[in-house]
């Protein structure tokens, strides 16, 4: 079983994640730079309607990213929480924790609806129907924030 830092369900539950030192973007924006290939999903947490956060471990100190990230201290993954300020659905069918694949974008009816997909390795995934805009938060598993180098935008 996977250990995470003590301090992450308590301020999940609180609503403590410091969402207002998070990037305001979009998950498009965010994969055209990153990928979560091999991250972890962590949950998908509703948090009234319309609003939920998705959380990864994700393994943005791997080689292809590590020298994005100089501040971070030497660890293994990082945590990735993304805010859905309206996620309008979301089906979940993961047969494993580890992500092969994301990709995310406008859906065929409407630019201001994106759908996000994320598979795992075994061939499940998860489906997200939801706003265009999104925060962004990445922490150190001590709960330090670490600044993205993702364009900031507002949709």
């Amino acid at each position: 079983m996977d250990h995470y830092p003590e301090w992450l369900g308590r301020d999940l539950l609180a609503g403590e994640l410091p969402w207002e030192q998070g990037l305001p973007s979009s998950l498009a924006t965010f994969l055209d730079r990153f990928t979560l290939r091999g991250s972890h999903w962590i949950g998908l947490y509703h948090e009234g309607e319309p609003s939920a956060t998705l959380l990864l471990r994700w393994n943005a100190l791997q080689a292809e990213h590590r020298e994005l990230f100089p501040a971070a201290p030497t660890a293994e993954w990082l945590l990735l929480a993304i805010r859905f300020d309206a996620l309008e659905r979301a089906e979940v069918k993961l047969r494993e924790s580890r992500i092969a694949s994301a990709i995310s974008g406008a859906t065929s009816r409407a630019a201001d609806v994106h759908r996000s997909n994320l598979e795992d390795r075994r061939g499940g995934g998860a489906t997200l129907l939801h706003a265009p805009n999104v925060r962004l938060l990445c922490l150190t598993q001590d709960r330090t924030l670490l600044p993205l180098p993702v364009p900031a935008e507002t949709l």
